[in-house]
């Protein structure tokens, strides 16, 4: 394949991006797709511990990776279904239970750490004879000319030699993917603007070990100060580990990053209620801001966006990815639909019926997490009644909470 001259160039490497490549991949196997990474680094899954950056698949998310061929090289590392989901007020006695005996299916989804994902799908696309990843690609300087999108990277140091400049390499493509990301590059070279919501407060993760087997439940409990989530684990020889996900207000975010584990882990236990016992042990944290985003278009002359770099979401959901994933499944829809009909996969309306069938669907998951956000925030008592009165509610109704859960996993 001439990597050079390219039918689909998708940049970033993430979850998103090489879903996209490798779905369009597996469908058109006439097409001449690349992968741009600006990283030079090959992540890989830790043999010895869990990646606290974990990702919540829905069952439609997981039918998607099963039709590019990775699903059950994901099962066979590590992924654990949770079968239950249980939900609480810090601030009051309002609390829901979901099962997936509920809906009769055998999970409510899966648990499995981004580097696992990310592994079996890097695999994947280096085995498709269509696809070529290219690591170190650093978009550094862009046009448009004849309908094709040229893409130049940023020089390599370590690729000069003495009495030659390197200008980098330049790739040329018919349509233009942007999955790299919430500071997109892409979504920059085509000058749409994003409706952008600091949200105030910073995620931490981690891994925790718990007395107790967390029975293949996950576990989320409002508190003022943000929602924290503790999510089950498997594969390591036992059930008591949980990465853990605990959005909290930036004060109080710094001042959870200057303890010592063990006095991180005194004030987790706390307040996570011990549900499942005595915290034993955490894992390095890591942390990063929390703020919203929408594109206000997800495209221009040649060039989509996908994933985070068409949006950004509250993780008090774990929607983030599988939202992305439903965008490669549409794009690559009409991406279908274009080729039967003889269009460009880059033609305009193709990537109008893209917009439309996922903006709306994106703007309405967005407005509903910054909603309950700002509900479970708020402390006045009329809000703490009305929050706990409807956890109470919903909980009280089966068919609610049937419709609900077959909601959350786009069934």
């Amino acid at each position: 394949m001439n990597r050079n001259r390219l039918d689909i160039a998708v940049v970033g490497a993430g979850m998103v991006g090489m879903a996209q490549a490798a779905l369009l991949a597996v469908r058109h196997p006439q097409l001449r797709i690349a992968v741009l990474e600006a990283s030079a680094e090959r992540p890989s899954v830790p043999a010895d511990h869990y990646d606290p950056r974990v990702v919540a698949l829905t069952q439609a998310s997981q039918e998607l990776l099963a039709e590019v061929g990775v699903w059950d090289d994901i099962i066979a590392v590590r992924a654990c279904p949770y079968t239950d989901m249980r939900v609480w007020d810090a601030e009051g006695t309002g609390s829901v239970s979901f099962s997936c005996r509920d809906v009769h299916q055998p999970n409510l989804g899966h648990i499995v750490e981004n580097s696992v994902v990310s592994e079996a799908l890097r695999t994947r696309l280096e085995a498709l004879p269509n696809v070529e990843l290219i690591d170190g690609f650093r978009l550094d300087s862009w046009w448009r000319d004849c309908g094709h999108w040229h893409l130049q990277s940023r020089p390599r140091d370590e690729q000069l030699v003495e009495g030659l400049e390197d200008r980098g390499e330049i790739v040329e493509t018919r349509l233009l993917i942007g999955a790299d990301g919430a500071r997109s590059r892409v979504r920059d070279l085509l000058r749409i603007r994003c409706k952008d919501t600091d949200y105030h407060q910073t995620a931490l993760v981690c891994v925790a070990r718990c007395a107790q087997e967390h029975r293949h439940a996950a576990w989320q409990r409002f508190l003022r100060t943000g929602p924290l989530a503790f999510l089950p684990l498997a594969g390591l020889g036992d059930e008591h580990h949980c990465a853990v996900v605990w959005s909290a207000d930036n004060d109080l975010a710094r001042e959870l990053l200057m303890l010592d584990d063990t006095a991180f882990a005194l004030n987790l236990e706390k307040a996570f209620e011990s549900r499942l016992g005595p915290i034993e042990s955490v894992s390095e944290r890591f942390s990063f801001p929390l703020r919203g985003r929408h594109a206000e278009a997800y495209y221009g002359p040649g060039a989509v966006l996908v994933g985070d770099a068409a949006h950004t979401i509250h993780p008090l959901a774990g929607q983030g990815v599988n939202l992305g994933l439903q965008d490669v499944r549409v794009l690559s829809e009409e991406i279908q639909r274009a080729l039967k009909r003889g269009l460009e996969p880059s033609d305009h309306s193709v990537l109008a019926r893209y917009q439309r069938r996922r903006r709306g669907d994106n703007a309405a998951t967005l407005k509903a997490m910054s909603t309950f956000k700002s509900l479970f925030g708020a402390g006045e008592l009329h809000w703490r009644w009305l929050r706990n009165t409807g956890l109470s509610m919903v909980d009280a109704s089966p068919l609610l909470k049937k419709r609900i859960i077959l909601r959350a996993m786009a069934v």
